[in-house]
Parts: structure tokens; sequence; C-alpha cells
């Protein structure tokens, strides 16, 4: 079958690999759609990798597609069941997994970097990742959800974020712009987004976005649009982005009591303003990756039209097209598509 691997000294391309088998317990997905997420990126950039990856990997976490096979012991599936693929695999053993955060597991395994992904025609999966996909959800679409929209979900909801009056989004990628349908889904009043970008604004606005600034703004006057906006302060940040003029700009604006919640993991370290946090009370704290519950939610969501993957989903390109877009991303969510993009 054709896949997309990458190794370091390789490189990045499109090669024949041998079609997967499902063991015990896992399943065989015939792969419909598959993500570009900005770890894929970082990979084939060389700044680093989960804990465990191998080499050749066959990329890709964000898996939609129909199951092809069982192996011994699956059950819950038939051939040709629509599904999307959780992608952390965790030990269920740990006491992370035992506190029901599965997600903080140091032991998981994860696709497309410690288990082959699904940029390929073919992916091997344990059976209690497969979650059923909602009737006419579309493939590429529902790939987002269980990445792209679920680690944002997940940070927001870990942080309590259907309690604020305010929220502001860093960053106009996928997961800032998952982030910001979440939020108004969630029942936030006001979301404002800031960018680096000025061409973004119209896509933040049409995810619902409230309010758009940019570095290139005058940071006096975008604050104070920020300050009138949240009535004095904005309750909630959530970083997708990591860069440190957008953090620092960030912690500006949030109000006394603020948090600031982070799912980005920039190469460079960012200096932690450490006096103003304790001036302000305001906390900063990360977040990692989801539960499958989360995905669940958000399927359900995407099916009552609560959220909206279609704005988020950018270019859908074939597996051999991937490798250029993987090097040049563009705004959302590129993502790989088998039989006609």
């Amino acid at each position: 079958m054709r896949a997309l691997v990458f190794d370091p000294e390789g490189g990045l391309r499109v090669a024949e690999v041998p079609t997967p088998q499902p063991g015990p317990g896992e399943i065989l997905v015939r792969v419909e759609a598959c993500g570009i997420c900005g770890s894929d990126r970082q990979l084939v950039r060389g700044e680093g990798a989960p804990l465990g990856t191998s080499y050749p990997v066959v990329l890709g976490h964000e898996i939609a597609g129909r199951v092809a096979a069982l192996g011994e012991g699956a059950s819950g599936f038939a051939p040709g069941d629509a599904v999307v693929v959780h992608p952390f695999v965790p030990c269920g053993q740990c006491a992370a997994c035992a506190r029901g955060e599965e997600h903080l597991c140091p032991h998981q395994g994860v696709m497309g970097f410690t288990r082959p992904g699904g940029d390929a025609e073919y992916v091997a999966v344990p059976a209690q990742n497969a979650i059923r996909r909602p009737d006419g959800l579309d493939p590429a679409e529902a790939a987002i959800l269980v990445d792209a929209y679920a680690t944002p979900y997940r940070a927001m909801v870990s942080v309590g974020v259907a309690e604020e009056e305010a929220v502001l989004v860093i960053g106009t990628g996928g997961l800032g712009l998952a982030a910001v349908q979440i939020a108004k889904a969630l029942g936030v009043p006001q979301v404002a987004v800031l960018s680096r970008r000025e061409d973004a604004g119209a896509l933040a606005l049409v995810s619902g976005a409230d309010e758009f600034v940019t570095l290139s703004d005058d940071p006096r006057q975008a604050a104070r649009r920020l300050r009138r906006m949240a009535k004095g302060g904005v309750g909630l940040v959530l970083d997708t982005s990591g860069f440190a003029d957008g953090i620092a700009f960030a912690l500006d604006v949030l109000r006394p009591g603020g948090k600031m919640v982070t799912v980005a993991m920039p190469s460079d370290e960012i200096p932690v303003p450490f006096a103003k946090l304790a001036r302000k009370g305001m906390s900063i704290m990360g977040s990692f990756g989801s539960r499958r519950a989360d995905v669940e939610e958000l399927l359900r969501m995407a099916a009552e039209g609560r959220v909206q993957p279609d704005v988020v989903a950018g270019r859908r390109v074939s597996l051999e097209e991937a490798p250029d877009a993987i090097k040049n991303p563009f705004f959302g969510r590129d993502v790989v598509v088998f039989g006609s993009p």
C-alpha cells in the first residue's frame, strides 16, 4: 500500500509499505481522510517527537475511515462501519489512567509517532480507539475532530470555560479556529482572536470570533479594544501557537485572577513573568491531548451543528501532495484524502 513515511535520514516521502494486518483486539481501517497536524510538521523539522517514536514512521494521527477487517478478539464493529480513531493509546494501568486522566498517561502510544499512522491506505488500530462516526458527517471534517478540536476542547473544559464571560484565543491555525467554535458552542458570550497574520481575520470571524487583533496593531489600542469587549479584562486565554510576543500581550489583557492554558509546544523557551502572575493572582497551566469521551462529545456537537469543522478543514490534498502541504502550511487544517480530493 502507499503511505507517507518519514525518517531523519530518508526524509519525507510517499512509499510502498506492507499493508498491516490487525492483531488481537485490533481492527483494520481503510483510511478515507487524515488531518495534517502541527506536530507532524514539528517532527519533520526535527523539533521533537513523543517519547518512543520509532523510524521510519507512517505519519498521521487524525484518522477517519471505514472498518476493513477485525483481528482476533476484536468486537463491536463490522466491516464497512464508519469510524474515527482516537489517536492516544493509554496503558490503562498507571496512576494517571486510574484517575481517569488517560490523556496524561506517561506510557501511552500515539498514532503516527509510536505506532504507524493514518497517512496510508490502511491502518491497524486498537478496537478500543475506534469511535463510530455519525451518518452524514464528512470524513475529512470528522478526522480533524479527533485532535484539532479535541485538544482545545480538553484544555478549555479543564479550566471551566463555560463560566467565563470573555476568552482570548492565540493563533489561527486549526487548533485556534476550532477553539473559537468550541468556546461559542459552550456558551462563552465574547471570544477574541490574536494572530500574527493580518489576513487571518476573515476566517477567525467566520469561525465565530467577536474581535480580531494582530501583533502588528498598536498594542495599547488592541488591548483597549479587548478590555472594552471583555468589560475590564479577559478571564481565560487559550494559547495554541506558543509565540512569546502573543503570550506577553495576552498576559497584559488577562484580568486579575484570570487563567491562561496552553496547548502549544514551541521549540524555544519562553520567559514567564512570575512577579506579574503573583501580583495579579493569575495562573498558567498546560494541557495535552484529549480523552476518548471528548471526541465522542465533539462528534455529537458536529452532528448537531454546534461546531462547524467544514470551516476549519483547509485544503484537501492527495497523498502525493501531502509532503508539500506539510512543508507549506495554509489556513486551517489541511487534510489528506484518499480518492479524489
